[in-house]
């Protein structure tokens, strides 16, 4: 599983179209999704988090160390539904029909690179200009959206935009008012 896991993440990272087409023709179950790719995935995270909040950085202690876990857990598992919410809502507009269970791995899927910066932020935490490596989000979404989702030509660009704003900002706006709340 745990193999399956990285090798989904470097084939979607290194060679998205591929990728895309494999999990296309894979047609996972939404629950062998969810538990042998996604909540395994939100696992590594709240333990990277956990460890890095806790030795990797300046007074880390148990109590920040738990609440930068608890605040990155709700950003990326309520941008993951936030994201893949909004786009089975809006996808008529694209020529789509509405299915939750494939938007929800469409969103998965394209927030790999996201979960990856989650997982090596906390042990790197003075260079936050490893967030610009979100951006290759863009490119996910787009080879997704054309190989995965099979979205018309015409619309693919604007849900493109849509899919992206939503993937990358959903779990950013989520941490920062945690942050703010919790902290």
């Amino acid at each position: 599983m745990w193999r399956d896991i990285f090798v989904t993440i470097a084939q979607l990272i290194v060679a998205s179209p591929r990728a895309w087409k494999e999990i296309r023709k894979e047609e996972r179950a939404q629950s062998d999704f969810l538990s042998h790719f996604l909540y395994p995935i939100f696992g590594i995270i709240a333990l990277a988090t956990f460890i890095g909040g806790l030795w990797f950085t300046r007074n880390g202690d148990v109590e920040s160390a738990l609440k930068n876990t608890i605040i990155a857990i709700v950003a990326v598992y309520g941008g993951y539904y936030i994201a893949s919410y909004v786009m089975n809502e809006t996808a008529h507009r694209f020529g789509l029909e509405k299915n939750l269970p494939r938007f929800q791995q469409f969103a998965g899927y394209s927030s790999v690179v996201l979960y990856a910066l989650y997982v090596i932020i906390p042990f790197l935490s003075d260079f936050f200009i490893l967030w610009i490596l979100a951006l290759y989000t863009i490119h996910l979404v787009h080879t997704g959206a054309e190989f995965f989702k099979r979205v018309p030509q015409k619309l693919r660009m604007n849900f493109t935009i849509l899919a992206t704003a939503l993937v990358v900002l959903s779990p950013a706006l989520i941490q920062a008012l945690f942050s703010f709340l919790i902290k």
